[in-house]
């Protein structure tokens, strides 16, 4: 079972980042710079708009921003307006967004949508982002291990097929590491097991998550080992309410079998053939008061129950 909720909240983590930036310059159609660009920052997850105004080198930037879409404006007296729209943030992530205004003598506006992914030029380590649409698109047992499972250059000590090594932790390395080397963070604060050093101390909602990263190497210097380090982002509220809820069943009677007599008289006594699993749960968040205060929380629960081959 897994309980969770959080109060909208703005914090400065103590390990890996849960946040990411946008940062960028402004200048005018010949490439000079332009100082004084007011830039507004709009999101839904933020509680208010966030403004910065360029520098003398034309340059502006926003730290620390929330796992979300955001809106990028620039204005200037004199110039268009440009709006970039949809630019997506990850955990960690660094966005450039540049503008270039063009002179106008009537109040006009461009915006940008549906733009090339952005490309991180700050990125220097090797890290795998599954986003919300990924984690609820891929099919899965829904849990982090078979996540880290899909991760490219991590190797697991077992496969979990269809959730038949469900409510196990698995063991994995990546790039010649050992798993006491690797860290468990929670929207950027480190709740590793301290028993069993490397592990996760407990097991998840696999709803409550708004994405998952996973570092293989060259982890945020904030992460004390260098090992695999996987950073758990949760879902928060906004001034909308929402909610979800799902109920899922796999159950053998909706399986094939592909373990014959002649298979077993080999010795195939080993393996956890699923009987029946079910994993149901809800998630809701909305305003407590509009622009003010959010609240959010989720509530889950998975009953495994899995045999062994012969038994």
């Amino acid at each position: 079972m897994a309980i969770a909720a959080f109060l909208a909240a703005t914090a400065i983590a103590s390990a890996q980042q849960p946040t990411g930036e946008i940062f960028g310059k402004a200048t005018d159609q010949s490439g000079a710079v332009l100082p004084g660009v007011t830039v507004t920052l709009t999101s839904p997850i933020l509680l208010e708009p966030l403004t910065a105004v360029t520098s003398e080198t034309g340059t502006y930037q926003f730290p620390r921003l929330e796992v979300a879409d955001y809106t990028v404006k620039f204005e200037l007296t004199g110039f268009k307006t440009v709006i970039n729209e949809g630019i997506h943030i990850t955990a960690g992530s660094a966005a450039q967004i540049n503008a270039q205004l063009g002179v106008s003598t009537v109040q006009e506006t461009i915006t940008v949508t549906g733009a090339s992914p952005v490309v991180d030029t700050k990125q220097t380590g090797t890290k795998q982002t599954f986003t919300n649409e990924l984690l609820q698109s891929i099919p899965s047992a829904r849990d982090p291990w078979v996540i880290l499972q899909q991760t490219a250059g991590v190797a697991m000590d077992r496969e979990n097929i269809g959730g038949n090594m469900s409510g196990q932790q698995s063991n994995y390395v990546s790039r010649g590491g050992v798993p006491t080397n690797n860290k468990w963070t929670l929207d950027g604060v480190d709740i590793t097991d301290l028993s069993a050093t490397g592990s996760s101390p407990t097991y998840y909602d696999f709803d409550m998550f708004e994405e998952m990263t996973i570092n293989t190497g060259g982890v945020d210097v904030t992460q004390q080992t260098g090992g695999v380090g996987i950073n758990l982002i949760t879902k928060s509220g906004s001034d909308r309410f929402r909610g979800s809820g799902r109920f899922y069943d796999t159950n053998k009677k909706a399986e094939s079998n592909n373990i014959t007599d002649a298979l077993r008289s080999q010795g195939a006594s080993s393996g956890n053939p699923i009987q029946d699993i079910k994993d149901y749960g809800t998630e809701i968040g909305g305003p407590i008061k509009k622009g003010r205060a959010w609240v959010w929380g989720a509530f889950g629960k998975q009953l495994i129950d899995v045999g062994v081959i012969n038994f």
